[in-house]
């Protein structure tokens, strides 16, 4: 009778980045190894925005009232933070799991100002944060040092932070056709 338990870490199957990481090894240029990711915004009224992504979630955009929103959603700029700490805790979780190191909890308060004096025009300047600052809170079972170490080693591996400490290329087409089905 062959044992067919599979063993888990922090809710991880055990080994599994050393299986994805050959996926993508082997994959070379492919979806594995190069996916591309898209989403759909749709405004809807006011600064309301539905935003949809491939998995089918569905996210709610909006601005705070005090800018005129109806505070129904998230800001753009909480989307972003919440972007780089969910990466962070995926980098994070991933990297511990692959080397045995048991998370009992972690959180990320990420947080950066933006300055919106620019971004009105009541100032020259850039109208993006000014500073993203992440504070790590984990509890796992292995000593300060290590993880410490080990996060610091993971850091340059995860793609929403480095995107964002690098310039990136980017660009806007503008259409006036009907809407396009990303998903088709």
């Amino acid at each position: 009778m062959t044992n067919n338990t599979v063993i888990t870490i922090n809710g991880l199957k055990k080994n599994s980045g050393k299986e994805i990481k050959e996926r993508i090894r082997e994959d070379k240029q492919g979806n594995i190894a190069r996916p591309l990711y898209t989403t759909s915004v749709q405004w809807i009224n006011g600064f309301q925005t539905k935003t949809e992504v491939k998995s089918g979630a569905i996210l709610k955009g909006d601005e705070p009232s005090t800018y005129g929103g109806t505070d129904l959603g998230a800001t753009p700029q909480e989307l972003l933070l919440a972007g780089i700490g969910n990466c962070l805790a995926a980098t994070y979780i991933g990297g511990l799991s692959a080397v045995g190191v048991k998370v009992n909890s972690l959180t990320l308060n990420v947080s950066g100002r933006v300055n919106f004096r620019a971004a009105f025009g009541v100032e020259e300047g850039h109208p993006g944060f000014e500073s993203i600052h992440v504070s790590v809170f984990i509890d796992a079972d292995e000593t300060f040092e290590n993880i410490n170490s080990l996060l610091n080693k993971l850091l340059p591996t995860a793609p929403i932070p480095d995107t964002i400490m690098r310039p990136v290329p980017f660009s806007v087409e503008i259409h006036t056709s009907p809407e396009i089905d990303f998903y088709e």
